[in-house]
């Protein structure tokens, strides 16, 4: 319900419930729904498959009581639940919001469109009786027919998309979820949790950036999809602490007299990544959930580029990295630690705490 206790409870209270819950009783959090972008993408694929104009689950959706029936009498050895598309709209119509904002322009084409024809309608009735007149207020009403068939099915095709797809997701998502959870307990992932400041230099209490031992420890940076031995991949780097952890890199690198390779840091692949603000020390933060593998890929860095971001004008960096050797990381939480800066850190055992 909207509603709570006579208080109104605000749209996406639920989700920050549930995001506090987790926190508090240090539960991994994941989340079900996609990107924009690659909501964008699926849209533009199924543009061109009939099968994603069917009008079948929009009726379906919104008339329960009349395709209920027919449904029991397919249904023998199963139960199923179906949700009440309208009801959960009565019940919190803030959930209407997505679908009225993506099928509202259709709708409000075709009925500028009827007006427009209408009034044309009219004008034609009014200064002409000849057949003439009629065929063209005939073509007008087919015309505007024609407009609402194509709203309808429009609308067919987004609510099969956006919300009907969205469920199959939102069930991959849910046993990805299983997965990562099942490495995390069997020891093949890590997970770390940790707060860090956004802008670490405002504070005049912390240094610009966090110093490490190069010989000891290694800075891990996560990737979406591993980085792979002797593949090049370029990286645009905008973040602060991803900024200081280049720096700290480099200036190791310059002051390390025995070095004879490039600079290298860590690279894991992220299977789960949750963030979200906190406050640290009066000053904007965030809190970091991150889940990742504890094998990784030592990356050299090959190239580095200083610019600008086009419309702030912060720094930003380019960075070509080259997959070198593999690693894995102790499966111990104490091999593991985060800097001032925000960014975790690997630290070796005595002769070589990350093994090939």
């Amino acid at each position: 319900n909207s509603s709570k206790g006579g208080k109104e409870l605000l749209y996406g209270s639920d989700f920050i419930a549930a995001v506090t819950t987790c926190q508090e009783m240090d539960i991994p959090l994941f989340l079900g729904d996609e990107y924009a972008k690659e909501t964008q993408q699926r849209l533009m694929n199924q543009l061109f498959r009939v099968e994603a104009y069917s009008p079948i689950p929009l009726v379906t959706s919104l008339l329960p009581d009349i395709t209920s029936k027919a449904r029991a009498d397919i249904a023998t050895t199963t139960t199923t639940s179906r949700i009440s598309l309208m009801n959960t709209f009565r019940m919190d119509p803030k959930k209407l919001t997505p679908l009225a904002v993506s099928s509202s322009p259709p709708l409000m084409l075709a009925a500028l469109a009827l007006l427009v024809q209408n009034n044309e309608a009219a004008a034609s009735i009014a200064y002409s009786s000849s057949s003439s007149g009629i065929l063209k207020e005939v073509l007008n009403v087919l015309e505007t027919s024609i407009s609402i068939v194509i709203s309808f099915f429009a609308s067919c095709f987004l609510f099969n998309t956006v919300i009907v797809e969205r469920d199959e997701i939102l069930a991959d998502s849910t046993i990805r979820a299983r997965d990562v959870l099942r490495s995390l307990k069997n020891g093949t992932f890590i997970r770390k949790r940790w707060e860090f400041s956004v802008n670490s230099s405002m504070n005049p209490n912390e240094k610009k950036t966090t110093s490490f031992d190069a010989k000891t420890e290694l800075p891990l940076f996560t990737l979406k999809t591993p980085l792979i031995q002797g593949k090049r991949r370029n990286l645009n780097l905008f973040e602060p602490r991803w900024l200081k952890m280049i720096d700290s890199i480099i200036r190791e690198d310059c002051t390390s007299s025995s070095s004879t390779s490039p600079p290298q840091f860590g690279c894991v692949r992220c299977t789960n990544k949750f963030y979200s603000a906190a406050s640290i020390n009066g000053l904007e933060g965030r809190y970091a959930d991150i889940i990742f593998e504890r094998r990784g890929t030592l990356a050299s860095i090959v190239e580095l580029k200083e610019g600008k971001r086009p419309i702030s004008g912060d720094r930003k960096i380019g960075v070509t990295i080259e997959g070198v050797d593999e690693f894995t990381i102790d499966d111990e939480s104490s091999s593991i630690s985060v800097t001032n800066d925000g960014y975790m850190i690997a630290k070796k055992w005595d002769s070589n705490d990350l093994s090939k």
